[in-house]
């Protein structure tokens, strides 16, 4: 049994805990000062407010850190990728050897999320989670294929160990920054590839979305063959189909402003990563 904690409490920092729980894992969610109400939901033994599932962990408020964090042995970092800098540092005085999973996609000041948690997390084993994993579908157990992704290629299989089984399977890569890459641009591209006309112009944005993606990774010295993968081509896919940023997309093809369309979708509590991203 390993001892693991989630920072956040969203719907993918929640479903994440799923294949932990099932492999009989001991689970800590520790909420961000955003996560207060699903805390108290979780706490009370109600389902996930998004994810309507039953989480099985212990759970744990903001100013309840410390707490959480004693005797993990892997930190989850699953919050937006805005918040990812600040819960490091309130996480730093707490952190000793663990190695720090990170969940976020997106950038920060021009900085991937393994990059930000380098800087503020300096010492410590890291390992990225790419590819389409829509968090609904883990909650349920659906079959889900995805990349952990680490520079310490032996961090990232100590990681597959904990977190695979038959639901939840896991690739083994070394390319970090490429994976990291791609789970930024794909929400970008997401959105893009939702405001297409018709089912050819969205195929075409898709190809070019690719084609495109490849060339950034490989400016950044990550390998092509994460984009033709779970990490790229995968997720782009899964992400194409709907979700968030399809869903600003669609509203933008509707002859809706950027600005109308993220001010409706932010009534419904719907953080749009790829918006951030694409600046």
């Amino acid at each position: 049994m390993t001892n693991l904690t989630i920072l956040g409490a969203g719907a993918m920092a929640a479903a994440i805990s799923v294949p932990l729980a099932r492999n009989g894992h001991a689970v800590n969610i520790c909420g961000t000062e955003f996560d207060k109400s699903i805390i108290d939901a979780l706490k009370a033994g109600q389902p996930h407010p998004t994810l309507k599932a039953t989480i099985k962990a212990n759970f744990f408020y903001e100013n309840e850190l410390e707490a959480a964090l004693k005797d993990s042995e892997i930190v989850v970092f699953a919050v937006t990728s805005s918040g990812l800098r600040s819960t490091a540092r309130k996480a730093k005085p707490f952190l000793a050897n663990q190695i720090i999973i990170n969940v976020a996609k997106g950038f920060d000041s021009g900085q991937t999320m393994i990059e930000v948690l380098e800087q503020e997390l300096p010492g410590l084993q890291k390992v990225t989670i790419a590819g389409p994993s829509i968090a609904a579908e883990v909650a349920q157990e659906h079959r889900t294929h995805v990349v952990f992704a680490s520079k310490e290629k032996s961090a990232a299989k100590l990681c597959k160990k904990v977190f695979q089984n038959k639901n939840y399977r896991v690739e083994v890569s070394n390319d970090a920054i490429g994976a990291e890459i791609c789970s930024a641009l794909k929400n970008v591209y997401a959105i893009a590839i939702n405001i297409g006309k018709n089912n050819n112009h969205r195929s075409a944005l898709f190809t070019q979305s690719l084609a495109e993606m490849s060339e950034f990774v490989k400016a950044f010295g990550g390998k092509a063959k994460t984009v033709y993968g779970l990490a790229g081509l995968g997720d782009l896919h899964v992400t194409s189909q709907g979700g968030r940023n399809g869903m600003l997309g669609q509203a933008i093809a509707s002859g809706k402003k950027p600005s109308e369309a993220l001010a409706e979708l932010k009534e419904k509590n719907i953080t749009v990563e790829g918006y951030a991203a694409a600046k």
